[in-house]
């Protein structure tokens, strides 16, 4: 979804705001606790939190915005139009996606006061939020905490994937996840065994038929490597396409030289001119 700003409603900018007020939308049932999951609530209950206290300010439906059986955007892109003023979101249950999604708004949806008395709710989280936008960030040195992750890619078969680049190019198998319910498997694999050794994701969506497609602005994913010219036999022994056999490079003497995984990727294999062929 795009985190396009939307207007907030009229009733919300008739309040005005202090520089140390907090504006937090409950998901309540009666305004006595936050007791609403989000995917159950149609009306937000808006509170200020300021120095003079708690102020409850109105209910907000989301039946002007969107309509039950709407798709998820949608109905997104409606509770965004009636708490897009807020600071936060106080709900009794909330999933990682739409929590995302609020967050790329700009609101702070949160669980951690489930079920407690809403204006104490909303007086720990305005209290929470004032801190955390008071305290300065300490200062860091460009790019200490920045490095690459990982790549990801949609694959037809998961297990032949695996097979390919464990057993053919060394990864080891770092964590594999089986969502049932939004039907894919997710697998991290890596040249090592921990979490900060990832480099590549491969994805399988359970209801996919056809291959997928390269997009065009897909390059490759790089792999340093030894012995380039005995690996590069070895994988055609096994049938994995070389478009680009070893070859040196211009300037230097690192070699590199190009395959394909079984779905198709590029894949370019380097080995740098300390290392043996």
């Amino acid at each position: 979804m795009d985190s396009t700003t939307l207007t907030p409603p009229a009733a919300a900018t008739a309040a005005s705001s202090g520089p140390n007020s907090v504006r937090v939308a409950v998901a309540t049932k009666e305004g006595i606790a936050v007791d609403l999951h989000f995917g159950h609530v149609r009306t937000f209950d808006v509170y200020e939190a300021d120095e003079a206290g708690i102020t409850r300010l109105e209910r907000r439906s989301i039946d002007r915005y969107c309509k039950e059986d709407d798709d998820r955007a949608t109905r997104m892109k409606g509770i965004l139009q009636v708490i897009g003023d807020c600071q936060g979101v106080l709900i009794a249950r909330i999933g990682p996606v739409p929590k995302e999604m609020l967050a790329a708004s700009g609101l702070d949806a949160v669980d951690e006061y489930a079920f407690q008395p809403v204006e104490e709710a909303v007086a720990a989280f305005a209290a929470g939020w004032r801190s955390r936008s008071t305290t300065p960030p300490e200062p860091e040195a460009p790019g200490a905490a920045e490095r690459l992750l990982h790549t990801m890619l949609r694959v037809s078969d998961i297990e032949t994937s695996i097979d390919f680049y464990t057993r053919l190019l060394g990864m080891q198998v770092i964590d594999r996840r089986e969502h049932r319910k939004n039907q894919f498997t997710q697998v991290y694999l890596g040249y090592g065994d921990n979490a900060d050794a990832i480099g590549l994701e491969l994805v399988q969506n359970w209801d996919r038929e056809e291959p997928y497609q390269q997009g065009d602005a897909f390059g490759h994913i790089a792999i340093a490597v030894t012995g380039i010219n005995a690996l590069c036999r070895r994988l055609e022994a096994e049938g994995v396409k070389l478009p680009r056999p070893p070859v040196s490079q211009r300037h230097g003497n690192t070699i590199v030289a190009f395959i394909e995984d079984p779905d198709g990727y590029r894949i370019e294999l380097v080995q740098r001119p300390t290392e043996s062929t």
